[in-house]
């Protein structure tokens, strides 16, 4: 009877230990600007911090992130007004795929902000009435399609150049839009 169990615990296929679910976390430097039909708003840089985690281990799941992070805004002239501290928390789920080195991501992003836009001074006599009407219709929340096709893997860490976030600012939605550039970030997989 010891051999059997000895023979079948031979023959027996190793079992392999799961994977453990793709994390990551990272840094980046962004350039905000708000713009609506009337007028765009001054630059606005900023930092943010994400965390991102993938669905699954195995096939589409994989390729699937969600996570979420903060943004802060860095003073830059103007300074930023109306908000004690200029800050921001978003959701993001997005798709990635990896061809060698390059992992190009996409996917979209829900959040609210407490970063001001930073309306010009313009020389119109209507300029100072159409700046509080622009600001009122520039709400807490927004929701942004997020691009960013320069992303190469270094070892553990992702280098990212420019990315790209366009969407609507609201409520209510449709009046003001956000541009959202990512000049550059840097990912760790965990």
């Amino acid at each position: 009877m010891g051999a059997l169990l000895f023979g079948s615990a031979v023959m027996a296929e190793p079992v392999e230990p799961a994977r453990p679910i793709s994390q990551a976390v990272s840094v980046g430097y962004t350039n905000l600007r708000t713009l609506s039909w009337y007028i765009p708003s001054w630059p606005t840089n900023a930092l943010d911090a994400t965390y991102l985690r993938a669905a699954g281990t195995e096939g589409f799941r994989s390729n699937l992130y969600y996570g979420g992070g903060l943004r802060v805004a860095v003073p830059f002239p103007p300074e930023p007004v109306g908000a004690a501290f200029p800050l921001e928390i978003f959701a993001r789920a997005e798709l990635r795929t990896r061809l060698g080195i390059w992992e190009p991501a996409g996917g979209l992003e829900l959040g609210t902000t407490l970063i001001p836009p930073l309306w010009p001074y313009r020389r119109l006599p209507t300029a100072h009435e159409q700046n509080q009407k622009d600001a009122e219709l520039h709400g807490p929340a927004y929701f942004a399609i997020h691009a960013a096709p320069l992303r190469f893997h270094v070892g553990r860490f992702v280098l990212g150049g420019p990315e790209l976030q366009f969407g609507p600012v609201g409520p209510p939605l449709g009046t003001v839009v956000r541009l959202q550039v990512g000049l550059a970030r840097l990912e760790m997989k965990l």
